[in-house]
């Protein structure tokens, strides 16, 4: 894999269900913490920096933070953060943080959304390939659950 490979993730899913229903499931707090397994407060708004701890068994605990860069209802959310789980002991506060962005899309039959994680060549060359493969795994992991979580939503 050379380094450009390794500058971005990009992950796509199929959800069925309306583009207004996907938006609220990533942008309302209290659905997006259930889908991506986190416990967080406050609400997402542009230049909010947000909490979350970790209820993944993996992760446990695991204390990280988002910046919230843009709401565009509804079809753009993004947001910034140190990606990849923390090392014991290393300070990655002054590293340069990824961008998060989801894009939705009408599609027929439901929405498409894409992630797309931005920012690994800005990382130091210590952290880039272990923060890149967590995420790359971890973004898969999410798309699966957010269309988990809309399809038991829609049975309800």
């Amino acid at each position: 894999m050379t380094v450009s490979d390794m500058s971005r993730i990009e992950r796509k899913i199929l959800l069925l269900a309306p583009r207004e229903r996907v938006w609220r499931a990533l942008t309302d707090i209290a659905e997006f913490s259930k889908w991506f397994g986190v416990q967080s407060a406050g609400v997402f708004a542009p230049g909010a920096r947000i909490e979350m701890t970790s209820t993944h068994e993996s992760y446990q605990g695991i204390v990280f933070y988002v910046v919230i860069e843009r709401m565009e209802p509804p079809h753009t959310f993004s947001w910034r953060w140190h990606p990849g789980a923390p090392e014991p002991g290393v300070d990655t506060s002054q590293e340069p943080t990824t961008l998060v962005a989801f894009e939705l899309t009408e599609v027929v039959g439901g929405t498409e959304l894409t992630v797309v994680e931005s920012g690994f060549d800005r990382l130091s060359l210590a952290r880039r390939a272990r923060v890149f493969a967590e995420n790359d795994k971890g973004w898969e992991f999410q798309l699966e659950s957010i269309g988990k979580y809309l399809h038991a939503s829609a049975e309800l």
